[in-house]
């Protein structure tokens, strides 16, 4: 997204792509499983222009993707994130960013995870507007970063519309340096959401701290309370966010993530859920060309409106090969299960190979 832009040169960039997929079990499914490949081409277009007291962001990207049997889920994904920013002054700067999304997703995958598996797959789109106002252009030292915004998300099968989200927010980032290589941090937000109909609030408080070691060690860690009210239901619970990254030798690096956070459900008969998402990637840097990744994660979500609870486990391996200063190829091999009783678990392996151009 344009947030993710370094506002520090001008940039024109385009990219594309073409990748090949196969899947053993497309709709995590016990039997009889449905297997499929997939083609696609995508386009990917970053243009940054910096002018005097003012920048704006252009990233976009298309993928059209075709499958050898399964022709219902052809389908032309999109993102677009324009953004402008204005450099008030050496210590403020203002950030309108928006964004609009479409995607397909399969049943059981991210957003459509507790999708029935009889309508294979749904079409989520999203738009997001959102002000940020940073004040402190020094953040290693002292910075505050005020965000106010709207989101709107909506999901529908080829039939019917599953499920209509919207959400007004506010929230509130600190950093303070408290010596050469620690900072404390707080965080604060309130979220006005609606799932379908039904209205929901939810406000969190947290502090924590990030630091470093030399260039050796990342850490950061922010962790506090939420609180939820959903048609009269109340509930709480405690929130976090934990980043560690660690350069091994100058080949190997560690990072290890784990976060929890109350969100919206993508459950038709569920408003919120508690989401708890674990990862380690073990990194190693080849040579220039090659770097290979070993990644293990597992990510738990639980309805807060029924009792159910589903976990999906993963196991990935990953290679990048740079071609040459151009071309790029890509590597995946990945094996996924679904635990969610009193269904049986449910496993897919993936296949993944891209192959992009840089211009």
């Amino acid at each position: 997204m344009a947030a993710n832009n370094d506002w520090e040169q001008a940039k024109h960039q385009l990219r594309t792509s073409v990748e090949f997929v196969h899947n053993s079990n497309l709709y995590f499914q016990p039997a009889p499983a449905v297997a499929d490949e997939k083609a696609a081409a995508m386009l990917q277009y970053n243009w940054l222009g910096l002018f005097e007291g003012y920048g704006l962001a252009l990233p976009v990207s298309i993928k059209s993707g075709r499958y050898a049997d399964e022709s219902v889920l052809n389908s032309t994904d999109y993102q677009l994130s324009p953004a402008l920013k204005l450099f008030l002054s050496d210590a403020a700067d203002l950030t309108v960013q928006s964004h609009w999304q479409r995607e397909l997703l399969l049943a059981g995958s991210g957003k459509a995870e507790f999708l029935d598996v009889s309508q294979k797959s749904l079409t989520d789109e999203q738009k997001l507007l959102q002000l940020s106002l940073q004040l402190g252009r020094a953040p290693d030292k002292q910075n505050l970063k005020l965000s106010v915004g709207r989101m709107l998300n909506e999901q529908h099968s080829q039939t019917q519309q599953l499920t209509a989200q919207q959400a007004n927010f506010l929230k509130t980032d600190y950093g303070h340096r408290l010596n050469e290589n620690t900072s404390l941090l707080l965080n604060a937000e309130m979220r006005r959401e609606q799932q379908d109909q039904t209205p929901s609030e939810l406000q969190q408080l947290g502090a924590g701290w990030s630091s470093r070691v030399g260039g050796s060690q990342q850490f950061q860690l922010i962790a506090g309370r939420f609180w939820r009210n959903t048609a009269q239901q109340q509930s709480s619970g405690s929130y976090w966010q934990v980043q560690n990254l660690s350069k091994l030798s100058q080949q190997w690096q560690l990072e290890l993530l784990t976060s929890r956070n109350s969100v919206l459900s993508y459950a038709t008969d569920s408003v919120s859920q508690l989401d708890t998402r674990h990862s380690a990637s073990l990194a190693y840097q080849w040579n220039d060309a090659h770097q290979i990744s070993l990644i293990l994660a597992r990510n738990l979500a639980k309805l807060d409106q029924q009792q159910l609870q589903r976990r999906r486990l993963e196991l990935a391996f990953d290679w990048h090969w740079q071609l040459s200063t151009s071309w790029q190829q890509q590597l995946k091999l990945q094996r996924a299960k679904i635990e969610q009783r009193p269904e049986a678990d449910k496993v897919a392996t993936e296949v993944f190979w891209q192959v992009s151009r840089l211009w």
